[in-house]
């Protein structure tokens, strides 16, 4: 289809040709039905990747053909994507790169160059909206970005997905860059790592991978580290790379949604050295950070949000900032369509309802996601058990059963199988060492994620 490969285009540019031949080039457009775009993907992983970090630029991109090609009335004003997965791999590590691979004749070195260069320009610290959620890791971040390879080594910056991790990532590369345009810095992601590879190994060019890795590198920035998860080779080669690039000076920064220690099946030895430099975690913003970052936003898409609006969708996304920027996006994408200018009327004619009501939360599913943050039975949570492994998840259980539900002590004693007295002894012990405790305000903010409640709430 034509108009799609004018979108193909238009994202190559935005994107860059490395990334875009990594996560954009193998999509196929199976059609467009109403607002919905139907794509066709090589495997679950793309789906992932896709949806969590290029929804948005995909809808932007067919926003704009519209714009520049003229409105094809067999295209309605495309706000949502849907990913169709033709399994290709049924192998223990699929990776997306092979998706796009025709014949073993057709590879060339570029096949394991991965995304060597930082492709986000405009992600910088001067676009980047400072509040108290994330004012530790963004000093730290300009910390490294001004003298690399000295205090902070690695720099481990952890939190929930969504949240501006990798624009910080992206700042210190591009920081570090226009100080000193010789520097190589390698921006790449675990799972592209991965791919990477499982293509060398394929392909009988370890040494090429290595080079590009631990000789060619000033610099490695490396995002969703927890996608090492289980991939033994993996972690083997990384933890090489890591301790040659660590030991020689040079600056490693990662990035995960967990801490070290939350990572299931993460080598020993890789966990102590992440743990070993500095972890910096990102909370959730609050509203007023949030609606500081929408203006930020919708002033880059030079798109006029009303007060009320803003106030909608910055409440609605609970603090996922690329929530937020999805809804603008498509909102943008629907004004433009329509020549109208966005209002609190037009949004709901057009979207519905943008956030859909969560189930209540109950003592029972709180205690169902932090049975399984910890790996012990719910059984064991109301149990008579009082040894350290279940009682520190109990009173946290406890903690945030009394925080998201209304029940009262005495009822949160029930579910509990304890008095109530218990209860209150729990909650003011976990409320007081989460003031000191970071590690433990992000596991808790973990659990409240996975429950999908506001993490701003307060108990």
């Amino acid at each position: 289809m034509e108009l799609w490969n004018k979108v193909l285009t238009n994202l190559e540019d935005q994107l860059g040709t490395t990334n875009f031949d990594i996560w954009i080039k193998p999509i196929q457009l199976s059609e467009i039905t109403g607002n919905t775009a139907q794509l066709i993907v090589p495997n679950r992983y793309y789906s992932d990747w896709v949806r969590e970090n290029h929804e948005s630029d995909i809808i932007q991109a067919i926003a704009t053909v519209w714009t520049d090609y003229g409105k094809p009335e067999s295209w309605g004003p495309v706000t949502n994507l849907s990913f169709t997965v033709e399994e290709r791999m049924s192998t223990e590590e699929v990776f997306p790169a092979d998706a796009h691979t025709a014949t073993e004749t057709q590879h060339t070195e570029a096949d394991i160059s991965g995304q060597g260069n930082i492709q986000h320009k405009h992600q910088t610290f001067d676009t980047f909206v400072v509040g108290a959620c994330n004012q530790f890791a963004h000093a730290a971040c300009e910390a490294v970005a001004e003298t690399p390879g000295t205090n902070y080594n690695p720099l481990f910056i952890y939190g929930e997905t969504g949240l501006g991790k990798t624009h910080l990532v992206h700042a210190i590369g591009n920081t570090i860059s226009a100080r000193n345009k010789s520097a190589r810095i390698c921006y790449t992601t675990a799972e592209a790592f991965v791919n990477e590879m499982i293509n060398a190994i394929r392909f009988k060019k370890m040494e090429e991978f290595r080079t590009r890795y631990r000789t060619n590198v000033d610099m490695l920035l490396i995002d969703d580290i927890q996608f090492l998860s289980g991939k033994d080779r993996s972690q083997e080669e990384f933890f090489h790379t890591f301790e040659d690039l660590r030991n020689s000076g040079r600056q490693i920064v990662l990035t995960a949604d967990l801490l070290p220690r939350e990572i299931d099946k993460l080598a020993p030895r890789l966990r102590t050295r992440f743990e070993g430099g500095l972890l910096a975690d990102i909370q959730p913003p609050d509203l007023e950070t949030m609606l500081a970052i929408l203006r930020r936003k919708s002033d880059d898409l030079t798109i006029a949000v009303p007060d009320d609006l803003a106030e909608y969708i910055a409440a609605g996304v609970n603090g996922n900032i690329r929530e937020l920027e999805g809804v603008l996006n498509r909102l943008a994408a629907l004004s433009s369509f329509f020549s109208v200018p966005l209002s609190m009327e037009f949004a709901r004619k057009h979207l519905g309802n943008l956030y859909v009501e969560e189930d209540p939360i109950t003592p029972e599913k709180v205690m169902e996601a932090v049975s399984r943050l910890y790996s012990i039975r719910v059984k064991d949570l109301k149990g008579d058990r009082k040894i350290k492994g279940i009682a520190y998840p109990r009173q946290i259980a406890m903690y945030i059963s009394r925080k998201h539900t209304p029940h009262s002590f005495p009822d949160l004693g029930r579910a509990f199988h304890r008095d109530n007295s218990t209860v209150q002894y729990a909650c003011k012990k976990i409320t007081e060492k989460i003031k000191k405790d970071p590690d433990l305000r992000h596991t808790i903010a973990t659990i409240e994620r996975n429950l999908g409640v506001n993490t701003s709430m307060g108990i």
